[in-house]
């Protein structure tokens, strides 16, 4: 995953934050969290994207950590959860919610909210730490690295 060290940083000291030990985690939204998560936190983590080729990326950077046996990677939409109410003990999410429409947001949180049992933990982007991850072309985004 291409990350730099301030971001595995700034995602360990959330999970470090938000006391998110020996628990069972929802990462929505591929990236790094999810292996920080299962290999310095000892979560069993679901780590959940809307993107097949994300997934399949991250599950190949899991077993290259040697930690594949500790997440679940599975393609859910995060504004409509296949979960049951109080699923994980803590939801979280990482920079994911700012590639939902305006419109869908509300219920990605509510979704968050519904299937945590102990809290969700929402981080986003400011516009300085969203132009940090994308870089723009006229009127359309790209990604600066694989997933954000």
């Amino acid at each position: 995953m291409k990350e730099g060290l301030s971001g595995l940083t700034e995602r360990a000291e959330i999970l470090e934050k938000g006391k998110v030990r020996n628990k069972t985690l929802l990462d929505i939204g591929t990236g790094p969290l999810a292996i920080i998560a299962a290999r310095d936190f000892n979560c069993q983590v679901t780590n959940i994207d809307i993107s097949e080729e994300a997934l399949k990326d991250a599950q190949k950077e899991a077993e290259r950590a040697g930690i594949a046996q500790k997440i679940n990677f599975e393609k859910e939409d995060a504004t409509n959860l296949s979960y049951q109410d109080n699923t994980f003990n803590v939801v979280i999410s990482y920079g994911a919610l700012h590639h939902n429409p305006p419109d869908k947001r509300e219920r990605f949180i509510r979704e968050a909210y519904r299937v945590a049992k102990e809290k969700v933990i929402l981080s986003e982007l400011t516009e300085i730490g969203f132009k940090q991850l994308h870089y723009f072309s006229q009127n359309v985004y790209y990604t600066a690295q694989t997933r954000c």
